[in-house]
């Protein structure tokens, strides 16, 4: 049997966990497998991408190690291809790897290197910009703003920046059509496009989201008065949100938005500068994951 192939792109700079002994890790891990592998570092933003488009045909999968961010970047170098990707959460929500069941921990992640098994799974894309998990205008994106500037990381870095946003609303009202069939126009808190369930730190925006079902689940969530706001988090956190009258959802493959002027999309928890209208497609199975 042919040696699997396998190479690590690491973000040193992702999250809150040292990259430095992931060598080590590895080692442990993998040493007495039947595995070859190859660890990189990033060393600029795009750098990821680069190294997973030259992984192509030469690894059979190429393992991101950092958070949504570096999920994101590998991808783009891999969708459409034959080479899986895998998953070693090392960022700070990691959103995709809960959606996933993969492991927080770094060991148990590289076990399965050799259990797991491989699936295609869904992609989005906004403008033609790739997005795995979530991307979105408003609320959220103003707080991935935000925490992309601050150079601490963590839950309650983020859970500043969102309560912040909230007493400092920057909403707009816009125009969503979806599958070119039904029109809504309103002035939401936020509109995520979602094609897994949740944003990370297990915020379960879309409940009812999968990865491979071929459609995004658009959530739009009105501004809740103060005094509902722990109710409308716990629902947030234990996956309820749908039960909640603050919030509308629809289900589409494509969805356009027009807004009053160009502005923040947030891409898989890192922001993006867009224009005022955007285009919001899925694209089925077009990317090979291991999943647990």
């Amino acid at each position: 049997m042919p040696k699997k192939r396998i190479l690590f792109i690491v973000n040193p700079i992702s999250g809150h966990r040292d990259k430095r002994r992931f060598r080590e890790h590895v080692a442990n891990v993998l040493g007495f497998e039947s595995i070859t592998y190859e660890i990189v570092f990033t060393e600029r933003a795009g750098h990821a991408t680069a190294l997973a488009e030259e992984a192509v045909g030469v690894y059979d999968i190429v393992a991101a190690v950092g958070g949504d961010g570096t999920l994101n970047e590998v991808a783009r170098g891999l969708v459409g291809t034959e080479t899986a990707l895998a998953v070693i959460p090392c960022g700070s929500g990691n959103g995709l790897a809960r959606c996933l069941h993969i492991p927080l921990s770094t060991d148990k992640a590289l076990h399965l290197l050799t259990q797991g098994h491989i699936e295609r799974i869904d992609t989005g894309s906004v403008n033609g910009r790739l997005f795995l998990s979530v991307a979105g205008i408003g609320l959220d994106a103003q707080t991935a703003q935000d925490f992309a500037q601050d150079p601490r990381r963590g839950f309650l870095t983020y859970a500043h920046y969102a309560v912040s946003n909230y007493f400092h609303p920057k909403q707009e009202t816009v125009s969503i059509t979806f599958d070119e069939r039904e029109t809504l126009t309103c002035s939401p808190m936020l509109i995520t496009f979602a094609n897994s369930n949740q944003f990370g730190y297990n915020a379960v925006i879309a409940p009812h989201a999968s990865l491979q079902d071929g459609l995004l689940d658009t959530c739009i969530l009105e501004r809740p008065p103060l005094v509902t706001i722990p109710d409308v988090v716990t629902k947030l956190m234990d996956g309820r949100l749908d039960k909640s009258r603050y919030l509308t959802e629809r289900q589409a493959a494509h969805i356009t938005v027009a807004r009053p002027a160009a502005g923040v999309v947030n891409i898989d928890g890192e922001p993006v500068m867009m224009g005022a209208k955007l285009d919001v497609r899925i694209a089925p199975q077009n990317l090979r994951v291991l999943g647990a």
